[in-house]
């Protein structure tokens, strides 16, 4: 008899009740507000801070209201065709960085931006804050959108992060699991994030524990495709 397959536990869900903002309380109350009634917002911070989360957690929110959206993965092939969508109450680009010096690419998105602009479309923007376009008209739209800084997560939120993702993803934690995670785990929060999702998936097909040694093997796994920039440690 066949066995049938294990029922692993769904993709982890961005919502801004589940994003861990550490130092970052004020700027998420300021992004859900800021997203009302057709404002833009350029959400910048280093890789792995958390901006694809809140992009993500927008997009949710703006749905839960019944609104059309538009989410654009700069990064993605073939995602520029997406900032020809129809009118939306939001528009996302995550990653807007990956577009500069793409002539095409550039033209589409000042292009989707006129449009947006016209329709009173709220508009987020992610990537670092540094990109710099060849199109200076692009550069000044860009410019209109209000800065947004996501920082880091700290110690002590890497910590609340880690106890949250254990609850989520309905983990058994084997004994010195959490300590061991202070001293070497990920220094940001959408590796982390990476990092127990693979867990949970190896805990649930092989039905073990969240041992030292799972979670050693995964960091080395996790390390070796990600980590290396910036020692162990979402958009």
């Amino acid at each position: 008899m066949s066995q049938l397959p294990l029922a692993l536990t769904p993709p982890r869900r961005r919502r801004f009740e589940n994003f861990v903002s550490g130092p970052n309380g004020p700027l998420v109350d300021s992004l859900r507000h800021g997203l009302a009634d057709g404002g833009w917002i350029h959400l910048c911070g280093p890789p792995g801070a958390g901006k694809s989360h809140l992009a993500t957690a927008a997009l949710a929110e703006s749905a839960d209201r019944g609104c059309r959206s538009c989410y654009v993965p700069a990064a993605e092939v073939g995602s520029v065709a997406l900032l020809e969508s129809g009118p939306v109450a939001l528009a996302v680009v995550d990653d807007i960085d990956a577009l500069a010096g793409q002539d095409v690419a550039e033209r589409a998105l000042f292009n989707a931006m006129n449009r947006w602009r016209a329709d009173g479309t709220s508009v987020l923007l992610t990537g670092s804050g540094a990109v710099t376009f060849d199109l200076p008209d692009l550069v000044s739209r860009v410019a209109q959108a209000g800065r947004l800084a996501v920082k880091p997560l700290d110690d002590d939120g890497l910590v609340r992060l880690t106890e949250r993702l254990i609850g989520e993803f309905g983990l058994v934690a084997g004994r010195g699991v959490s300590d061991y995670l202070q001293r070497h785990g990920p220094r940001r929060a959408a590796v982390l994030v990476q990092l127990f999702e693979r867990i949970s998936r190896r805990v649930q097909s092989e039905r073990r524990v969240m041992s030292i040694p799972l979670v050693r093997e995964e960091l080395r796994e996790v390390g070796s495709r990600s980590v290396g920039s910036g020692g162990s440690g979402v958009g």
